[in-house]
């Protein structure tokens, strides 16, 4: 693409700043990770190729949007959820008439950023090419609102005329010829709308990676979700809320005790769809349901002393 090397750099050292080191998990760690694992799936998944082969889009196109929406994806995020802004009536959920606001503003954001001279890595891109980026961009970043889960899965279930319940069973990483392979298995989009779709469901998953790292990893990663959700419940109680957000009150169970339900209704119905339509990320998937029985067997660990208390 002949994209200036210097203003990318410059670029994305700007992202990076602009992810407050203040947020427990909504900061600039969170959003490497999410860019490692795009990185992940698009090549060692085969999803890049995936969404190129049926010609819906260009491979090295995808790409470079996937990468520009993961590393954006939670650019300057306040360290509350969204029904928070909403609720509050924050300057930001006013802006964007209260749908997907933190979505909308770091799209917003970050291109408003990338249109500062210094900045602007694409200027050469040509026009046609640069609406076609920009919009798989947009579509990627929103399509991380938890909110948008459900529709997603839905959207890809009948793309691709699959079960959106079904269980893929995770399988070993594709290597050389069997690239091709699963691919052919797996979901070949012929429209950009197909592509697009396959895409948010890549990064979707990334922004839930760390579901899929070791246990001790893992384990961190929802001490920070923890933290950061019981820092927006204390503001809720400063503001004199009747109610504090599920898992938002740090004198009651936080995040790590609703692993299992969050993995049953969120995490596995994600990522069997994604491997249905990519099977080269099996391997992500067989991380992730690892970690689905350690979090199970520690419920029933806690379930039986609890019982084992009360008699």
């Amino acid at each position: 693409f002949g994209l200036d090397r210097c203003r990318l750099i410059r670029y994305m050292e700007a992202v990076e700043q602009g992810y407050d080191t203040r947020n427990s998990y909504h900061n600039r760690s969170h959003a490497a990770s999410v860019l490692h694992a795009t990185h992940a799936l698009l090549s060692l998944g085969c999803i890049s190729r995936a969404v190129a082969v049926g010609g819906a889009v260009d491979e090295k196109l995808a790409i470079m949007a996937a990468l520009l929406a993961a590393a954006v994806h939670d650019y300057d995020h306040p360290g509350f959820n969204n029904d928070f802004l909403v609720r509050t009536s924050h300057p930001r959920a006013v802006r964007y008439n209260d749908r997907h606001v933190n979505e909308h503003h770091s799209i917003a954001a970050a291109f408003k950023l990338l249109r500062t001279p210094e900045f602007d890595f694409l200027e050469t891109l040509p026009i046609a090419e640069y609406r076609r980026m920009r919009s798989l961009v947009v579509d990627m970043v929103l399509g991380t609102d938890v909110a948008e889960g459900s529709r997603i899965l839905k959207a890809l279930a009948e793309a691709t005329g699959a079960d959106d319940t079904q269980a893929t069973s995770p399988g070993a990483a594709p290597a050389g010829g069997e690239a091709d392979a699963l691919i052919a298995a797996g979901f070949e989009p012929t429209r950009p709308e197909g592509a697009s779709l396959l895409l948010q469901v890549a990064v979707k998953c990334a922004d839930f990676s760390h579901i899929a790292l070791d246990l001790d990893l893992h384990l961190r990663w929802v001490r920070k979700v923890e933290e950061e959700f019981f820092q927006q419940g204390d503001r809720e109680k400063e503001l004199g809320h009747n109610q504090v957000s599920f898992l938002m009150d740090r004198n009651k169970p936080g995040a790590s005790f609703t692993q299992v339900g969050f993995f049953d209704f969120a995490v596995l119905p994600l990522f069997r769809a994604m491997v249905g339509a990519a099977p080269g990320a099996s391997p992500m998937l067989a991380m992730v349901v690892a970690n689905y029985e350690r979090w199970r067997d520690l419920k029933r660990e806690a379930d039986a002393s609890a019982e084992a208390a009360a008699d």
